[in-house]
């Protein structure tokens, strides 16, 4: 089961400014075949491409990071965040923003030590960064035989 961190009104308005202002420095570093969560991109624009890629090759790679948003280390992503921004208080917001407890249905509050809540605005974000830092040098330039 997928839980979902939904931020209350005042902190979806703030993640909306924070992953605003980061999303304009973040653009140019995503793999151009990123199409999760970005602006003017969608969906059917991955399969749009595929449809074209599948006429010149016979073979094709789908890679899904299983509990990615729920396995992420918080300094992993904290350093991440730092490399695309001097702002402070983009930085002390998303470490709380983090590290902000879960309440359960039972009113219990749970600590949160890795992961960035799904659901809110800034996570798609966060989520699309680390991929470029950790999983996108394992596609770079170089590899012999892989077509674009």
């Amino acid at each position: 089961m997928r839980v979902l961190g939904v931020p209350n009104t005042a902190d979806r308005i703030a993640q909306t400014a924070a992953a605003m202002l980061l999303e304009e420095r973040l653009e140019p570093i995503f793999h151009p075949d990123s199409y999760g969560y970005r602006p003017g991109r969608s969906a059917h624009d991955a399969l749009a491409v595929t449809r074209k890629r599948c006429w010149r090759q016979d073979w094709t790679l789908d890679l899904d990071v299983r509990a990615f948003f729920d396995s992420v280390p918080h300094d992993l992503i904290l350093k991440a965040v730092a490399l695309h921004t001097d702002e402070r208080w983009v930085l002390l917001y998303i470490g709380r923003w983090l590290t902000a407890p879960m309440r359960m249905p039972d009113g219990t509050l749970v600590p949160r030590e890795r992961g960035t809540p799904q659901g809110s605005p800034i996570s798609p974000l966060i989520a699309n960064l680390v991929h470029a830092l950790r999983v996108r040098p394992l596609d770079g330039p170089g590899v012999p035989g892989l077509p674009v």
